[in-house]
């Protein structure tokens, strides 16, 4: 083979290199699902599951994304900014991780198939929850501590701590299909869920689902 061909044959298989990588990092990023939401401080996380508006404590419907469902998937956070306040205001306004009104204590029940959440020293914090194609089933998954490691496993339609989500890496599990974002709020964060309507403010949400980032 002379030069010329052994050169042009190089350059051919540089190039064919070159394109199979930027393929393969096309697929990568399709398999991603960058977003934003918006989440008004009325945001109730109970109205993802069944049952009347009323039932799950009344509020505002939790904002969702749609995403597909997969195994390995990792629900991450660039960035959630914002505040809001469960009492209309004044000085007792926190972030996404929470504040200390009524004491700093959650105890909020399930309701409409999506569970409860305990906290024992933080309120008003920002929670999520997955769902797949089903409808919640009462009384839905074991109620989660916000401090334990759990809240980085989370079942389908059981609530889980994000607050600000720096440094999570949040398992998606595999045949979850949407996300919602929202608070579980009840009178003083103890028993059923309600008492959303002097809730104000709102925080903004960026984050990313798909496979772990190489």
């Amino acid at each position: 083979m002379h030069t010329r061909q052994l050169i042009w044959l190089s350059v051919s298989l540089i190039l064919f290199s070159l394109v199979c990588s930027c393929v393969s990092t096309e697929m990568r990023q399709e398999r991603r699902t960058f977003s934003m939401l918006t989440i008004n401080a009325k945001a109730n996380i109970f109205r993802a599951g069944s049952g009347s508006a009323d039932e799950n404590g009344g509020g505002e419907p939790a904002p969702s994304v749609n995403f597909s469902a997969g195994p390995g998937n990792l629900l991450t956070f660039s960035n959630v900014s914002g505040t809001v306040s469960c009492c209309g205001g004044g000085d007792d306004f926190n972030d996404a991780d929470g504040g200390t009104f009524a004491g700093g204590v959650t105890d909020v029940e399930s309701a409409g198939g999506i569970s409860g959440i305990t906290h024992p020293n933080k309120t008003m914090f920002l929670v999520g929850v997955f769902t797949d194609n089903s409808t919640a089933q009462l009384p839905g998954p074991p109620r989660l501590d916000a401090t334990s490691r759990e809240n980085l496993t989370p079942r389908l339609f059981q609530t889980f701590f994000i607050g600000t989500g720096k440094g999570k890496e949040i398992q998606v599990p595999p045949t979850a299909t949407r996300l919602y974002l929202g608070f579980a709020d009840a009178s003083s964060f103890t028993g059923v869920p309600g008492s959303y309507d002097d809730n104000v403010g709102e925080l903004k949400a960026e984050f990313r689902i798909g496979p772990k980032a190489k």
